[in-house]
């Protein structure tokens, strides 16, 4: 396969989210931040720093694809030091963004 087609293939790849507790599982386009997915499940999650991870507000648990999942950045892991409640399975839904594994699994943590 040419190099082109891969890349094509990669950037119109997909992935499945599913948001618990409500169970409803969404489509999106791999690289979409897990706060659009949360949205496209029709589900709503506060933010009031505008994806800045400064307020920790979308703070959520990723029940199964971890891995998938962007890299922690220093801003982020400073914002869930500080959150009460944050756990090793803890990220923020507008720093983490979808990658290789096609299935995710987040829970919506009530604040």
């Amino acid at each position: 396969m040419s190099g082109f087609l891969r890349t094509e293939k990669r950037r119109n790849a997909k992935a499945w989210v599913t948001v618990l507790p409500s169970g409803k599982t969404v489509q999106v386009a791999r690289g979409a931040k897990l706060l659009e997915a949360i949205a496209a499940a029709g589900e709503t999650i506060a933010q009031r720093c505008g994806g800045r991870a400064r307020c920790g507000e979308c703070h959520v648990l990723v029940r199964q694809g971890w891995r998938g999942l962007s890299k922690v950045r220093q801003a982020e892991r400073d914002r869930l030091t500080q959150l009460c409640g944050a756990e090793s399975l803890s990220r923020l839904a507008c720093q983490a963004a979808l990658g290789v594994h096609n299935k995710v699994v987040i829970e919506l943590i009530n604040h």
